[in-house]
């Protein structure tokens, strides 16, 4: 296991200082404590295109931003101070860097396109996308009083719901230093809800002594960032939840990116009473992690080349071998997976799957193969990483896997 403290802090605390020293070369004034954060990467909105922008320093010392207009990634030419198009990203792994430059195309905008691009990030003026205050279309943004605390959170209630039928229940936790609003945006379960009729959860992290949103995803201790009770908070968001809709209780289920993912192992760990099964994408989980008391099944998404949260564990992280061990002994399924190769466009993807003695599936492992630290863009066989956690959880309920019909 691992501390959430030591080895996740240290390893952003690299790229912020990476990112620092390339962001110099454009403003020297930049006041990067009001920067915001999409995952790893620090994001921008260009007034001149009006769309948002995700910025990002390669290993290669190279300085690369992706534009959510057209889903490309494009690296900055500092002698001709002009972008070029490296990649279209569709694929799991979003690591511009790794890419080559051959047949790009030049990018319209320029340098000039950024000009005072620092002065957006004044959060008292801000009406951005990351603003609690601008909700997302159909989204509820709600919040609850616990210890004295107002913690927020955004509800999605799918339109097919009828207000009389019980209906399952997903929490979906964003990674340290995010927001509900920009995990939101890169990990959108709406449609998913609509389509298969459950409500959705993106709870907002409290924020730490650096001002970022986080999970304390262990026990009381030096492996947390905060006294913030946070399981305490997935309790009181179900119970306010449950008043005013109709929650099927064997049926609430939790994953999450990075520490959002250590947030979904702890509440399988300590919450097995009341979450049904768990998913982690791109995350690790800590030594305070307690034994459930009951079953979980739980699903695994991990990129082999995560810089972040190494997917054979080293400098103090937990392997995802370990990991996947872990629960398939506390669910009785055998140590042993089925292993299958799969592809999402040129990406290669091992499925593993752990089940008992009657064939029941307990743990699922998709292994991307050079995928780094991100909430996937995956495509296997029509399956994105949304319907790969869905399709899983609902095969399983608090009293067990749930008859096929």
């Amino acid at each position: 296991m691992c501390s959430f403290a030591s080895i996740l802090l240290p390893k952003l605390f690299r790229l912020y200082v990476l990112s620092l020293i390339v962001l110099s070369g454009l403003h020297a004034n930049v006041n990067t404590t009001e920067w915001y954060w999409h995952g790893q990467f620090p994001w921008v909105y260009s007034h001149k295109e009006k769309g948002w922008h995700f910025w990002h320093t390669g290993t290669d010392g190279n300085f690369y931003r992706w534009k959510d207009s057209n889903q490309t990634w494009y690296l900055y030419d500092r002698s001709m101070e002009k972008w070029a198009a490296v990649v279209a990203v569709g694929s799991s792994n979003q690591n511009a860097e790794n890419t080559s430059n051959s047949g790009s195309k030049s990018d319209s905008s320029d340098k000039s396109e950024y000009e005072n691009w620092w002065d957006y990030y004044d959060k008292s003026d801000d009406t951005s996308k990351d603003n609690s205050s601008s909700t997302p279309e159909g989204i509820l943004s709600l919040n609850l009083q616990l210890n004295g605390v107002t913690r927020d959170y955004l509800l999605y209630v799918p339109k097919s719901y009828d207000n009389i039928s019980p209906i399952p229940l997903l929490f979906n936790f964003h990674g340290y230093g995010g927001t509900h609003n920009s995990h939101l945006t890169s990990a959108d379960m709406r449609s998913l809800a609509e389509q298969e009729n459950f409500l959705l959860v993106y709870p907002q992290g409290s924020l730490d002594s650096y001002g970022s949103g986080h999970w304390n995803a262990s026990l009381p201790g030096g492996d947390n960032k905060s006294s913030a009770d946070d399981t305490g908070f997935v309790s009181a968001m179900i119970s306010s939840i449950s008043q005013s809709y109709q929650v099927d209780a064997n049926r609430i289920y939790a994953c999450g990116y990075s520490n959002g993912g250590m947030m979904s192992y702890f509440l399988g760990g300590s919450m097995s009473d009341k979450i049904a099964a768990i998913g982690s994408v791109s995350g690790t989980m800590l030594d305070g992690n307690p034994d459930p008391t009951n079953p979980v099944p739980m699903i695994n998404i991990h990129g082999t080349s995560d810089s972040v949260l190494a997917y054979n564990g080293g400098d103090g992280s937990t392997s995802t071998s370990d990991i996947l061990t872990y629960w398939a002994n506390q669910n009785g399924a055998n140590s042993s997976p089925k292993v299958t190769n799969l592809t999402s466009g040129n990406v290669n993807v091992e499925k593993s799957v752990y089940s008992d003695s009657n064939g029941t599936t307990w743990v699922e492992h998709y292994k991307v193969k050079n995928g780094g630290h991100v909430w996937f863009d995956l495509d296997l066989n029509g399956s994105n990483t949304n319907h790969l956690l869905w399709d899983f959880f609902k095969k399983h309920d608090l009293n067990g896997p749930i008859a096929s019909n």
